[in-house]
């Protein structure tokens, strides 16, 4: 593949979006139906927020799509098929797993100029640290700013008192973005991504290797709940999804396996700070610095 972004696939973007986007149907099929189908039965919601869930997901794709198609028809003047414009980057992807680690709660219009113009900036200047991250970053400031408050709770979990046990955050009754809270299902995707080599899986495992050990740590200290700390704000999801943007994370072994503990430790460190943004932040840090990273882990490794 051209530029190195999957040092160790032969696949095209087109074809590592796909097959992605593909292990994430599970998720977001269930999310749909935890966030939308089962709100709209139980009578939590109305015809509106029975659909939410999937404008928020076609939404995303519809606008990585749409920047790629202004940059390359309008900007560059290309000639060349949709298909191979619509996947001339990885925006679709990015922006279906931004609506997937969205909450239901999330803004429409928030969602979708932030994601907009971020997304076309980092077209148009070749932005090298984490889109996605700096994306939900700013879409967090900006609920944050109007709202006063940004929750991962649905409708129906905010008239609950919670008291989640390890197998109901396996099962996905935890809260979470849109598709991040079925476990299982996401584990099954991080197995069929390593399989199928679409995804950095030692970032991921690294990383969640990191953040479980941190976590066990603080709640025997504190007497914290594990499953809540490792599972409450997309974690796992995030590891998987976002730290491993192709373009901005590290490619040599030596090198995703620092940069994975690197962003676990950050993520635990500015858990402190504000859960829900702590990984974005991390990876933001980390993603800056991913050049170096590759280039000292290797010679650590000569060395």
């Amino acid at each position: 593949m051209n530029n190195n972004v999957y040092v160790r696939s032969n696949g095209s973007i087109k074809t590592i979006s796909l097959t992605r986007i593909a292990f994430l149907l599970p998720l977001i099929i269930y999310g749909i139906y935890k966030n939308g189908i089962y709100l709209y039965k139980e009578g939590y919601t109305n015809l509106f927020g029975l659909f939410k869930p999937i404008i928020l997901i076609i939404l995303g794709a519809f606008i990585g799509g749409l920047v790629n198609i202004i940059y390359e028809y309008v900007i560059k003047k290309r000639k060349d098929k949709l298909i191979n414009v619509l996947f001339s980057s990885f925006h679709i992807e990015w922006g279906i797993i931004l609506a997937c680690i969205s909450s239901i709660n999330t803004n429409i219009l928030i969602f979708s100029i932030i994601t907009f113009i971020i997304l076309f900036l980092s077209k148009l200047f070749k932005i090298h640290f984490n889109i996605m991250s700096i994306i939900f970053i700013l879409i967090y400031i900006f609920h944050i700013i109007l709202y006063n408050s940004y929750s991962y709770l649905n409708v129906y979990e905010q008239s609950k008192e919670l008291s989640l046990s390890f197998m109901d955050y396996l099962i996905g009754r935890g809260p979470g973005g849109i598709a991040c809270s079925h476990i299982i299902l996401l584990l099954i995707a991080i197995i069929g991504l390593y399989f199928t080599n679409n995804n950095k899986t030692n970032i991921t495992i690294s990383s969640i290797l990191t953040l479980i050990i941190l976590f066990t740590l603080l709640s025997i200290f504190k007497g914290i709940s594990i499953s809540g700390l490792l599972f409450d704000n997309n974690y796992l999801f995030i590891m998987t999804f976002v730290a491993t943007d192709s373009y901005t994370s590290c490619y040599t072994v030596p090198g995703e396996i620092i940069y994975g503990i690197l962003v676990g430790i950050l993520t635990f460190i500015f858990y402190f700070v504000n859960p829900i943004i702590a990984p974005y932040i991390g990876i933001t840090i980390v993603s800056l610095f991913n050049i170096v990273i590759d280039k000292k882990a290797n010679l650590l490794i000569k060395n």
